[in-house]
């Protein structure tokens, strides 16, 4: 066997796990073999320790040795393809739901995307927001066509169940009793979706949930909606009160720091 083959074999059964192919078997007999299956089980408990610590309220929530099944199971599906551990388990969310959701996957698929959104927001770049006071040097010609962008931190995110709840639950009880963990309040959905916004304005992130006006109002701006167009589609819905509800808003989102000015 030629080294090329050599490393293919390997590669595929370090990320697929499974049986050691024979052939692989043959190239690499005793003790080389089995200083090869330490190293295959300790990639992938690096994994589990990485997704662990990814998502530590979805830990709580199926309990640890629940999840490391559900890690495993994942890991076999989903091979790290990242240069950076941070990277991997991305796809865990929509992993945890399934096809079929019963409400208590889904509440954990949202809870995964939850804490997703929230380590995304906390690493983004730093890039210093469009603030309220900037605005006064625009013209009044340039308002037509003023246009924003989201700061890097920027995470848009509903959920339809009470996952948000549940994750607030968790951290408080891991803050009252670390030892016992906090009591599990059962998976509900909601009527309408909610919608969230997740960013970090400073040192943490933080998340607030929106209206359903303004979430669409915001989501309308992300999109590359000019203001002005922005406040003529608010027409329908506020009247002639459009201008200053759209201004309202938009001087909250620049208080948060959410915007950056195109």
């Amino acid at each position: 066997m030629n080294l090329a083959r050599l490393q293919s074999l390997a590669q595929h059964h370090l990320l697929s796990g499974g049986d050691i192919p024979t052939e692989l078997a043959q190239a690499i007999a005793s003790p080389a073999g089995e200083r090869w299956s330490i190293y295959v089980e300790a990639y992938r408990l690096r994994l589990t320790d990485a997704l662990a610590t990814q998502y530590p309220a979805l830990v709580v929530r199926c309990g640890r040795a629940a999840f490391t099944e559900l890690a495993a199971a994942f890991i076999r599906g989903h091979p790290s393809n990242h240069r950076s551990i941070r990277d991997y388990g991305a796809e865990l969310a929509d992993f945890v739901r399934g096809d079929h959701a019963t409400a208590e996957q889904r509440l954990r698929g949202e809870l995964a995307r939850f804490e997703w959104l929230l380590a995304a927001a906390f690493d983004a770049a730093d890039i210093a927001a469009t603030r309220v006071e900037d605005l006064a040097a625009i013209a009044p010609h340039e308002w037509p066509t003023l246009c924003f962008a989201p700061v890097p931190s920027l995470q848009r995110f509903d959920t339809i169940t009470n996952a948000v709840a549940a994750w607030r639950e968790i951290r408080r009880g891991l803050e009252i009793d670390p030892v016992a963990g906090p009591a599990l309040e059962p998976a509900a959905s909601v009527i309408e979706p909610i919608p969230w916004l997740i960013w970090r304005p400073r040192w943490e992130s933080e998340f607030r949930s929106l209206p359903t006006g303004e979430a669409a109002a915001l989501d309308r701006l992300l999109a590359g909606t000019p203001f002005a167009t922005l406040c003529g589609e608010l027409a329908d819905s506020h009247g002639e009160q459009a201008p200053l509800q759209a201004a309202a808003w938009l001087k909250g989102w620049l208080t948060e720091g959410l915007l950056l000015r195109v």
